[in-house]
């Protein structure tokens, strides 16, 4: 029985040296794919072609994220007009943004983002092609929000207007031409694409990633040094 007892102490010790170290060996895997994330979005994501807003983006539903950054196309005719207040356009530029309501068919409509607003953009109720990039809905508010104003970007805002079935998200338009091809100018703004930002710096990273695998041999190693130590210790005892 004393040994059964023994053999389990022995097996439970190894067992939980072995999650231990396990455990370490995959924070510092974890901590190395962070330090590739960090990596990639240092680097420029390849444009993709514009495709069809129907293509990537259903009303009605929730933005998947494949449809996040696209390049898309649609052609509607906008039959509200709202400012969106101080919406944070660079790390020193904040401005007033002319956002319409764009009917679309089958009685669906999105929200689209035109340029600033500062009456450079005609008002219109004819038909538009829109070509813009697609942006996943803002949370946070800018400003406070009214029959005319947009305290953000996000078409649950608008949801009693016209009874439409929405988009989820936003367009920034990049460009608008009208039945004829003519582009329609004005004050448009840029519309790069989103970068999700990820905490912390590469080489952050790659030092808990070395940190992280350290302890996992230390923990493996230790059961080792111990026993030595021992040893040692009785060898001691015995020579003298």
């Amino acid at each position: 029985m004393s040994a059964f007892s023994s053999l389990l102490k022995k097996t439970s010790a190894i067992l939980l040296v072995l999650l231990l170290s396990a455990t370490f060996a995959e924070l510092g895997i974890w901590q190395l794919h962070r330090a590739q994330d960090v990596q990639h979005q240092a680097k420029s994501t390849p444009e993709r072609p514009i495709v069809d807003l129907e293509g990537v983006a259903a009303a009605g539903h929730n933005l998947r994220d494949a449809a996040y950054n696209r390049l898309v196309t649609f052609t509607g005719n906008y039959v509200k007009i709202f400012v969106a207040p101080k919406q944070v356009l660079s790390q020193t530029k904040v401005a007033d943004l002319e956002v319409g309501l764009m009917a679309l068919s089958r009685n669906r409509a999105i929200l689209v983002v035109r340029g600033l607003n500062d009456q450079s953009l005609s008002d219109r109720s004819d038909q538009i092609t829109v070509v813009g990039r697609l942006y996943p809905h803002q949370n946070e508010d800018h400003a406070t929000g009214s029959a005319t104003t947009l305290s953000r970007l996000d078409p649950a805002l608008v949801a009693g207007v016209g009874k439409y079935q929405l988009f989820d998200g936003y367009v920034t338009a990049l460009r608008e031409s009208d039945a004829s091809g003519a582009l329609i100018s004005g004050s448009r703004i840029p519309a790069p694409q989103l970068i999700n930002p990820i905490g912390g710096f590469y080489w952050q990273h790659i030092a808990y990633v070395i940190t992280w695998w350290f302890m996992a041999i230390l923990v493996l190693f230790a059961p080792f040094y111990n026993r030595s130590v021992k040893k040692r210790v009785a060898n001691q005892a015995q020579s003298s």
